[in-house]
C-alpha cells in the first residue's frame, strides 16, 4: 500500500463516499471526519465530493430493529463538518435507504425523511456540471427504496441532455442501489427493464452506487457491458460490517476505529481512474480500476474465463494446526494469483476446508473461510480461526485456494487430531445476516 498522494494533472478529481451510516448518537462522524480531513489535503482541491447514500443512518443506535424518527442532527454534523473542510466543494449526494428510518416505510415518515433531506439543500434528483463533466442522482422515495416511474423518466431525459451536450466525455449517473446482474452482491431489481437498460446503454455513461457493503479489494465491485456501461460500487466507509463475499465468514469483519474505505477518482478527458484508499492509513491500495472509453473494458463477464486458477507455491505446507476455541486455528502461506489484466486480482481472498474423518472418502464438514485482504496491513500467510463443530477424533484436512472469480487452486493438505469441543463466547458475527442489518 502506497502512501495517497495527488498530483492533481488531472482534468476532474473527486472522492466517492458511500454507507456512512451517521446516526444522531454521533456513530460514523469520527470517520467523517476523518474522510474529509484525507482529501482537504489535496493540492490543488479536489473538484467535488461525491456520495452514494447511507451518509446518515436514522435509527437510535445502529444495529437491529425499527425506528419512528427522522433526526436532523447527523445532517448538522455534515453541516459542520462540510464546513471545516470543504465548505465551497460542490457535493453530489443521492438519498439511500437510510436517510429513512429502519424498517419504517410508512407514507408520513418518508416524506418526512424527503423533507429532511432536501431542507438541507440536497436534492432529490439532481444535475450538476462540474468542469463540463455531468453528474446526475435518481432518489429513492422510501426505505423499500422505491424508484419512481417519472424519476426514471426525468434521469433519463437528463443523461440524454449530459451526453449531447458534453462531447465526447464520460457521464455520471449517482445512485444508491446497483443495478441487477452487475457488480458482485446486486440481486435486487429496482429499475425498470427500460430504464435498467438505457443506464447499460453506453460506455459513456458511469454508474456509482453502494449500499452492498462489498470489500473494495473485490474487482467485482466494478463491471461492464460488453460495449455497453460501466456500473462501479463505492464501498462501506463506517458503521457496519465489510462483506467479504464468498464465504462462510462474509461478513466477519465489523467495521471498527481501524476499517474505513472510499474511492478517490481521476478523469483525464475519456479516462477514469478510481483509486482504493483505505481513509484510516491514508494509503492507496493496489492499483486503480482503469475505465477509458477508447481502450479495453477489463470488467466484463469475459474476465471470468480469462482469469487464472490460484497456486500455493511450490513446497508450501501448513506450518500450524490445532483445536482451538470454537473451531480449528491454521497458519499456512498464502496462495497466489497470476492477475487478470487490470483487475489487480492477484491475492487470494477465499479457502475451502474440506474435513474428512479417518479412514472416509466424503468430508463430514466443509467451510469456506476468508483471509485477511480486506484489512490494512494484510500479512503473508492465513492465520485465523476456522469456526467449525467437529466430533472428536483424526481427521484429513485439504485446503483449496479460491480467486476473486471463483477458480480453485491445487489444495494443501494436513493431518489434525480433535478432542471435545472448545466453547466459543458469544459474539454476533457467527449468527449470520439477520446480526448485521446495515443495507
Amino acid at each position: 500500500m502506497e502512501k495517497f498522494s495527488f498530483e492533481g494533472k488531472c482534468d476532474l478529481s473527486f472522492a466517492i463516499l458511500s454507507d456512512l451510516h451517521m446516526t444522531h448518537r454521533g456513530e460514523g462522524l469520527q470517520k467523517l471526519h476523518q474522510h474529509f480531513a484525507l482529501y482537504a489535503k489535496a493540492v490543488p482541491a479536489l473538484d467535488l465530493h461525491v456520495f452514494a447514500g447511507d451518509i446518515v443512518y436514522q435509527h437510535d443506535l445502529s444495529g437491529g430493529g425499527s425506528y419512528d424518527k427522522v433526526e436532523s442532527t447527523p445532517y448538522e454534523y455534515l453541516r459542520i463538518v462540510r464546513e471545516k473542510y470543504a465548505k465551497d466543494i460542490p457535493l453530489v449526494y443521492a438519498i439511500g435507504n437510510h436517510e429513512y428510518p429502519q424498517h419504517n416505510w410508512e407514507d408520513d415518515i418518508s416524506r418526512r425523511s424527503r423533507e429532511m433531506f432536501t431542507s438541507y439543500g440536497y436534492p432529490l434528483c439532481d444535475h450538476q456540471v462540474v468542469k463540463g463533466y455531468h453528474f446526475i442522482t435518481i432518489p429513492i422515495q422510501n426505505y423499500h427504496e422505491a424508484v419512481l416511474p417519472e424519476d426514471e423518466a426525468w434521469a433519463e431525459h437528463e443523461i440524454r441532455c449530459a451526453l449531447r451536450a458534453s462531447g465526447d466525455l464520460p457521464v455520471f449517473v449517482v445512485y444508491h442501489v446497483p443495478i441487477d446482474g452487475t457488480v458482485c452482491g446486486a440481486h435486487a431489481r429496482r429499475f425498470s427493464d427500460k430504464f435498467r437498460a438505457f443506464l447499460l446503454s453506453s460506455r459513456r455513461i458511469i454508474n456509482i452506487c453502494g449500499h452492498l457493503h462489498t470489500a473494495v479489494e473485490q474487482p467485482t465491485t466494478i463491471w461492464q457491458r460488453r460495449g455497453g456501461a460501466t456500473v462501479f460500487h463505492a464501498p462501506m466507509s463506517a458503521t457496519g460490517f465489510v462483506n467479504a463475499r464468498g464465504c462462510d465468514n462474509a461478513h466477519l469483519y465489523g467495521s471498527s476505529l481501524y476499517n474505513s474505505r472510499s474511492v478517490f477518482v481521476e478523469v483525464t478527458g475519456r479516462r477514469v481512474l478510481l483509486h482504493k484508499i483505505d481513509n484510516i492509513t491514508e494509503r492507496e491500495i493496489g492499483e486503480p480500476w482503469v475505465v477509458d472509453l477508447d481502450g479495453e473494458q477489463f470488467y466484463t463477464d469475459a474476465r471470468k474465463t480469462r482469469a487464472k486458477k490460484p497456486a500455493f507455491a511450490e513446497g508450501v505446507t501448513v506450518e500450524a494446526v490445532r483445536q482451538t476455541a470454537g473451531g480449528v486455528f491454521f497458519k499456512f502461506p498464502k496462495a497466489l494469483c497470476e492477475e487478470t489484466a487490470g483487475n489487480d486480482d492477484s491475492a487470494v481472498p477465499n479457502y475451502r476446508f474440506a474435513f474428512f474423518k479417518k479412514g472416509e472418502k466424503t468430508p463430514v464438514k466443509t467451510v469456506t473461510w476468508h483471509s485477511d485482504y480486506v484489512e490494512s496491513y494484510p500479512g503473508t500467510h492465513f492465520e485465523d480461526t476456522v469456526i467449525v463443530t467437529l466430533t472428536p477424533g483424526a481427521y484429513s484436512v485439504t485446503i483449496t485456494p479460491i480467486s476473486f472469480f471463483g477458480k480453485e487452486g491445487r489444495p494443501i493438505r494436513v493431518k489434525l487430531k480433535m478432542g471435545e469441543a472448545i466453547p466459543v463466547p458469544h459474539n454476533p458475527v457467527y449468527q449470520g445476516w439477520e446480526a448485521y442489518p446495515f443495507i
